[in-house]
């Protein structure tokens, strides 16, 4: 790897943002005040177009000197950043007629908030706190933090993220904390995890980033300077500070970005040390001892993200028995076979097979991330296939395993059921996809999938899942509209709004939520803001057998037409027909209408069953 100053170097020459990020990676180096400034000038400067962001800071300590670093981090994530930090101390004052901050209408509202903020009593010793002292602190934080949220949840929009200013000293206790049955690290650490509860099953749109992983990682002496805490009650040092941005940007990544689905991997040099055709697999560099131990920490680190519903899949140039026997029989392989959802194993170029695997997939080129050595290969995808985010495999194989940290497209908001199985729903496509190959004609194929689907009315379980797919959905989606999961709350609550879904099973298994429309009713007509459907299930009928149950719903309800628009973007070329498929007659080049009158459209081939909100 190059040196700090040559990498620095290199970024101040780079002609692209993307060029910019690939000379700080893998690990960035430490960056001083004035070199932060110098790389925010030149990414300024470069032709990338960027995206509007409005960011708004909320503080009970001086967050002044943060400004650079936030300018950094936005410019090198491709953002415009306009940010506003209230004053400081000001929390609910802001809300006032007359402030700044509903003014400003932030997209994402950050509180920077300290422990004694939650409760007086956290200003002393926790270590001096009775049992029964500790369980009223608990209650009450989690309390005035509940009631302070919800009055930023009802007046603000966008989303809102909750940080607590990590520790400055050591354990009250010292070495004897971790077992000290009054520990001060146990019972923030359990007040944490009360906080993150109380915001995740309570309260839409509000998350809990804990800071205390930053301190972890840095450590005390390199996060924080007690100089300037105690000067100007600003804590962070230059690291601490670019640190904690650094982690704060995922949340407008996440909200405005692409995101990734797909892991796409090379296999020589980037699963295992060595070439598999020329070493054979006694002599691939794969296992307990170094280097092969960096190669498999690396597979544990991409199983975990595919536990995150993250996909894998397989390109490499290579024979594909020499490959397929790795997977299958190495003694330290972790990634089996079945943990690819697509493999490309040949002697074709990259940028076409990624382009095969995206198709398989159903995905977008921009929701892939290719993982290479070689140079030549990240090149070519680079060039052919813009939208694919590339990471070049470190030639070190100490920093392989930390290459695809602090990426913050392959963060998550939310873990939903669908999330965690979406990977074993990939391998049953496959079963599936063989099935319909098989199958004497596509009735037959439907007919054998024995599907039911599962509709829904304004449920808030599925609240934060509705959202997600408003987010993410780009191919089966109609108008494209993204929405958070408090504007599906709010919709839920509004009787003038109908928010439905879908569930489809079949002999595969449960294919979890996968179809969402968001209507408008206005007298005797229905507008439908949003339709959309995961692509995993495209190809059935779905879309069809659920539309036709929400006119007869409709109908039932008063509704003699119904409005469906269609946006075109780059992404949904595949939909532009459907309103017309479905019966609907064009008004223009984006609004299609219906007049509901005379029998429904028949479902056939899917079961539908209707479920009452809260029961399943």
């Amino acid at each position: 790897m190059k040196s700090s100053p040559d990498r620095i170097a290199d970024a101040l020459e780079a002609t692209s943002r993307v060029e910019v990020i690939d000379a700080l990676s893998p690990r960035r180096p430490a960056l001083t005040l004035p070199e932060i400034n110098r790389l925010a000038a030149h990414l300024r400067e470069l032709p990338d177009e960027r995206r509007p962001l409005k960011i708004a800071l909320l503080r009970t300590y001086t967050t002044e000197l943060l400004g650079p670093y936030w300018t950094f981090e936005s410019l090198l994530q491709g953002f415009d950043l306009a940010l506003y930090q209230a004053p400081y101390g000001a929390l609910l004052q802001e809300l006032q007629p007359g402030a700044g901050l509903p003014e400003f209408a932030p997209e994402i509202t950050y509180l920077f908030l300290r422990w004694e903020d939650l409760h007086p009593r956290l200003t002393g010793p926790v270590t001096a706190m009775s049992t029964t002292e500790r369980a009223a602190v608990r209650a009450g934080a989690l309390d005035y933090l509940e009631n302070i949220l919800a009055v930023f949840r009802e007046k603000l929009p966008g989303l809102l993220v909750l940080t607590l200013l990590p520790r400055m000293t050591p354990p009250e206790l010292g070495i004897f904390d971790a077992m000290a049955e009054e520990s001060e690290a146990a019972f923030r650490s359990e007040l944490k995890r009360a906080i993150a509860i109380r915001l995740r099953d309570g309260m839409s749109s509000v998350y809990f980033n804990d800071l205390d992983e930053v301190a972890a990682i840095l450590g005390r002496a390199h996060c924080f300077d007690p100089r300037l805490w105690h000067t100007a009650r600003s804590p962070f040092t230059v690291a601490g500070g670019q640190a904690i941005v650094a982690r704060l940007m995922s949340y407008p990544v996440l909200l405005k970005c692409p995101r990734v689905k797909c892991i796409v991997l090379d296999a020589d040099n980037t699963l295992w040390g060595g070439i598999i055709g020329e070493d054979g697999m006694e002599g691939i560099q794969l296992g307990p001892d170094y280097p092969g131990s960096a190669y498999l920490a690396f597979q544990r680190r991409l199983l975990a993200l595919r536990g995150r519903g993250l996909l894998l899949a397989l390109c490499s140039k290579n024979n594909e028995a020499d490959v397929l026997k790795v997977l299958r029989a190495h003694p330290h392989q972790v990634l089996r076979e079945e943990h690819f959802a697509a493999m490309r194993i040949n002697w074709e170029p990259k940028p076409g097979n990624l382009q095969a695997i995206a198709q398989e997939l159903n995905i977008g080129m921009d929701a892939l991330l290719f993982v290479d050595d070689s140079d030549f290969e990240c090149r070519a995808v680079r060039r052919q296939c813009p939208g694919v985010m590339v990471v070049q495999a470190p030639e070190a194989p100490l920093d392989l395993p930390e290459c695809l940290n602090g990426i913050p497209q392959l963060e998550v908001l939310r873990l939903t059921d669908e999330d965690r199985r979406r990977a074993a729903l990939y391998a049953d496509r496959r079963k599936d996809q063989q099935l319909k190959a098989s199958a004497a004609s596509l009735e037959d194929y439907l007919a054998s999938l024995e599907m039911v689907m599962h509709v829904g009315l304004d449920d808030r379980r599925y609240a934060a899942r509705i959202a997600q797919l408003t987010q993410k959905t780009n191919q089966f989606n109609l108008t494209t509209r993204r929405y958070t999961e408090a504007d599906i709350a709010r919709f839920m609550d509004d009787p003038d709004r109908l928010v439905a879904h879908f569930r489809l099973a079949d002999i595969f298994g449960d294919h979890g939520l996968v179809g969402v429309a968001l209507l408008r009713l206005d007298g005797e007509t229905a507008e439908i803001d949003t339709y959309l459907m995961s692509c995993r299930v495209i190809g059935r009928g779905a879309e069809s057998a659920f539309l036709a149950h929400l006119l007869a719903v409709l109908a039932q309800r008063g509704i003699r037409r119904v409005r469906g628009y269609y946006y075109p973007t780059t992404k949904n070329e595949m939909v532009r027909s459907f309103w017309a498929q479905q019966g609907f007659t064009a008004l223009d080049e984006e609004t299609f209408e219906l007049e509901l009158a005379g029998a429904m459209p028949e479902v056939r081939f899917i079961r539908i069953e209707v479920e009452k909100a809260g029961v399943r």
